[in-house]
């Protein structure tokens, strides 16, 4: 089954589980935050503990991509830090890694992250050894000029065969819908967000806060949204490069919107708002 609609959850309402969803890489714990049980691909939050290490060579059978969410985490003597990413394709051999300090990954596995029982021939194309994206500056001309003013994307990578791109996405604080309404949007692809800081407003779902997930199935209209914090967002597309298209009649959109989420089965009994916490 191709993975559902999810918009949102927040990702702090997840259980803690032991070893990756394949059966690789036991001595670490996971959240699942999306699965497609047809392909065995997944999104999940990886955290490695303190003092982990592997020094066997270790080579799977999927793609993996991911962006240090907290500590760091060393693949074949890279250092990784908090917000770096990387994408090492299906066959690349990992001859040792570790985490002195632990560490917390999003990571998005392309298949089942099991160990390759053949000789797999890694597609240098695809390779993303490190991006490190505190060392870039925020690109304003990237961002759809029918989306509003004021946000920015860092690149993180391009797919050179389907042009999926995965990019850092931010807004300022006191971002608001001119006149209080917009139009909604949608996408002819799949769009994947994760929030790393910050608040997503949205009127017609609720207030997605740090650590909030969504899976945004094609053609699901959503919107209009806003910001009163500011936010920094991972966004990826599957299927295909963004595309935007949006409605022509304007909804209108309000800073405290009643909270219904769209979820899963699976996920639903996890679909609590986060609660406030004060900033003093």
């Amino acid at each position: 089954m191709a993975r559902p609609h999810t918009c949102f959850v927040q990702a702090q309402m997840l259980a803690w589980t032991r070893g990756l969803y394949g059966g690789a890489r036991p001595e670490v714990e996971s959240k699942t935050l999306s699965r497609d049980d047809a392909d065995g691909s997944a999104t999940c939050i990886v955290r490695y503990p303190a003092g982990w290490s592997r020094d066997q060579s270790e080579v799977l059978a999927a793609h993996e991509e991911f962006l240090v969410l907290a500590g760091a985490i060393e693949i074949n003597g890279r250092r990784y830090h908090q917000h770096s990413y990387g994408f090492l394709p299906a066959g690349l051999p990992r001859q040792h890694a570790r985490s002195e300090q632990g560490a917390v990954l999003l990571n998005m596995f392309y298949g089942v992250p099991a160990p390759a029982t053949d000789v797999i021939a890694m597609d240098e194309k695809l390779l993303v050894e490190f991006v490190d994206p505190l060392a870039m500056d925020w690109d304003p001309g990237l961002v759809d000029p029918q989306l509003s003013k004021g946000v920015a994307i860092k690149p993180l990578r391009t797919d050179p065969y389907t042009q999926e791109v995965s990019f850092l996405y931010c807004s300022p604080p006191h971002r608001v819908p001119l006149g209080m309404a917009k139009p909604q949007w949608t996408h002819p692809m799949v769009e994947e967000l994760y929030v790393l800081e910050g608040d997503y407003v949205w009127g017609d779902l609720g207030r997605m806060r740090r650590g909030g997930y969504c899976w945004w199935r094609e053609d699901v209209y959503h919107g209009p949204s806003g910001t009163d914090t500011g936010y920094n967002l991972f966004v990826r597309t599957v299927g295909g490069p963004l595309v935007n298209h949006f409605a022509t009649d304007k909804q209108p959109f309000t800073w405290t919107p009643a909270h219904r989420p769209v979820l899963p089965p699976e996920l639903a009994p996890y679909g609590q708002p986060l609660p406030d916490t004060p900033n003093y």
